[in-house]
C-alpha cells in the first residue's frame, strides 16, 4: 500500500515575528499575551525572534530603568527567554536597533511586532507586515501575510 505525504501548507510552516523591546514589555504593562495573541491574529504557527541587540537594549534600560520600569524590563527579560535568539549580521553591527530590526525582518521575510509609531511607519512603507497592541487589549495585523 502506497502513503503519500501531504505536502507542507504556508500555514503550517511557522512564520517568523520579529519583537522589538516595546512590543516584549506589553504584558507587564497591559496583560496581554502576545504569544498567544500572536498565533492567533497570524492564524499560524509562529516563530518569535528577538536580534541579541533587542536584549542588549532592554538589559540597558533596565540599569536605568526606575524602580516601576525595571518590573517591565525584568519581565521582558524572562519572557526573552520563550523567543530565538539570533545574532545579527556582523555588517549590520553598530546601526541603530530600529534600523536592524527592519533589515533582519526583510530579510526573512517576516513580520515585525512593535509598538514604536516611527519603525511601524517605516516597515508599512517598506511593505513589510507589522503586529501591534490595539487598545491596550488585543493584537491587530496591518499589513498582510502570505
Amino acid at each position: 500500500m502506497l502513503r503519500f505525504r501531504r505536502p507542507l501548507s504556508v500555514k503550517t510552516m511557522p512564520i517568523p515575528l520579529i519583537l522589538d523591546t516595546n512590543f516584549l514589555t506589553i504584558p507587564a504593562q497591559f496583560g496581554v499575551d502576545v504569544f498567544s495573541e500572536a498565533e492567533r491574529v497570524l492564524e499560524r504557527r509562529v516563530e518569535f525572534v528577538l536580534l541579541d541587540s533587542v536584549i542588549e537594549e532592554i538589559k540597558s534600560k533596565l540599569e536605568r530603568a526606575s524602580r516601576t520600569e525595571a518590573r517591565i524590563f525584568r519581565v521582558a527579560l524572562d519572557l526573552a527567554e520563550r523567543c530565538t535568539i539570533v545574532t545579527a549580521d556582523s555588517s549590520l553591527k553598530g546601526t541603530p536597533v530600529d534600523d536592524q530590526l527592519l533589515k533582519y525582518t526583510k530579510s526573512v521575510d517576516g513580520v515585525l511586532a512593535t509598538n514604536d509609531r516611527e519603525l511601524r511607519e517605516r516597515a508599512t512603507s517598506q511593505g513589510m507586515p507589522v503586529l501591534l497592541l490595539r487598545g491596550k487589549k488585543y493584537l491587530a495585523l496591518e499589513g498582510s501575510v502570505f
